[in-house]
């Protein structure tokens, strides 16, 4: 899902300019002074969608839903609960309650031996909200909105800033096992008062229950890691050109850096100039004919680490 922001920045950067005009003499503006802004590097030979099909490959790796011995067990017997649902339906309501007990007990105590049961992940899926931009543009739209801020437009910065995103949304899907013991007692004791559709409407209500967790990771970072994986990939063929080609890939993965740290993503982390010098530097090894092959893995180790504390843990 990709979100062009050029017309709407545009728009609400002629309003704030207009409004701040008509108050200039009321007020004295305090002059935001327009930064030197890096040149996008040149294409790389890679479309996005090649490198976007390489970042879901990445993250389905980090982010599939691994099933163990104990989460198998534990959604077999929560699969039982139908059974409860079928006695349920044949007026064999004391035996709906015997097969409830014995669920309750066979949950709490694989509850107890691992309490990571309490949720499982069942399910992940992915939403893109990717924003077409350069550094240049988002200069443009956090320089407007924090004309809007100084000026009270406070709903014409917060538009501005709802589209200076550029993410990976995760959202995983669980199970929350640790709530299905307490249904189920409510459950049964519905049943000893006779409410039957009540007893099923609960049982039916908690098993359809999910827990999303969503994860925001940023794109612009995710698409560096993948150029620097390119510009290894490069620097291991036997390509007459491939040290220009490596360190474009590095030009680039640089510039989503930056572009990262402009959007707010980690901005005062001091790894981003920590990873820029990396990347000047292994640029460097290259064209000196140095072994890069180390430099790569140490950049890519880094980078790796840099993501994981920031932006999202791997299940």
């Amino acid at each position: 899902m990709k979100k062009i922001v050029f017309s709407l920045a545009i728009a609400s950067m002629f309003f704030v300019a207009g409004c701040a005009q008509n108050k200039a003499n009321n007020k004295v503006k305090k002059d935001i002074t327009k930064k030197e802004i890096p040149s996008k590097p040149a294409h790389v030979n890679a479309s996005d969608e090649e490198i976007q099909k390489n970042i879901g490959n990445s993250v389905n790796k980090d982010y599939s839903v691994k099933e163990t011995d104990n989460t198998k067990q534990a959604l077999g017997v929560l699969a039982e609960t139908g059974n409860v649902l079928k006695y349920i339906d044949k007026g064999k309501d004391k035996k709906a309650k015997q097969e409830l007990a014995n669920l309750i007990g066979e949950l709490e105590i694989m509850l107890t031996k691992d309490p990571d049961l309490a949720l499982i992940p069942v399910g992940v899926a992915y939403e893109t909200n990717d924003v077409t931009t350069d550094l240049e543009t988002v200069q443009k739209i956090t320089l407007a909105a924090k004309k809007a801020m100084d000026d009270g437009y406070y709903q014409v910065a917060k538009n501005l800033m709802n589209d200076l995103s550029s993410e990976l949304i995760i959202k995983t899907s669980y199970l929350p096992m640790a709530t299905y013991p307490d249904a189920m007692r409510l459950s049964a004791a519905l049943l000893d008062e006779g409410k039957k559709e009540e007893a099923v409407a609960l049982l039916a209500k908690s098993l359809n229950t999910m827990v999303i967790e969503e994860q925001h990771m940023p794109l612009p970072v995710l698409k560096a890691e993948e150029f620097i994986k390119m510009g290894a990939a490069t620097m291991q063929k036997d390509d007459k050109d491939k040290k220009e080609v490596a360190m474009l890939f590095l030009d680039n993965a640089d510039y989503q850096l930056q572009l990262a740290q402009a959007m707010g993503y980690g901005k005062k982390d001091k790894e981003y100039k920590e990873l820029a010098d990396a990347i000047q530097t292994l640029k460097q090894s290259i064209k000196d004919d140095k072994e890069s092959k180390s430099g790569f893995e140490k950049l890519s180790k880094k980078i790796k680490e840099f993501k994981e504390r920031l932006f999202f843990k791997k299940k």
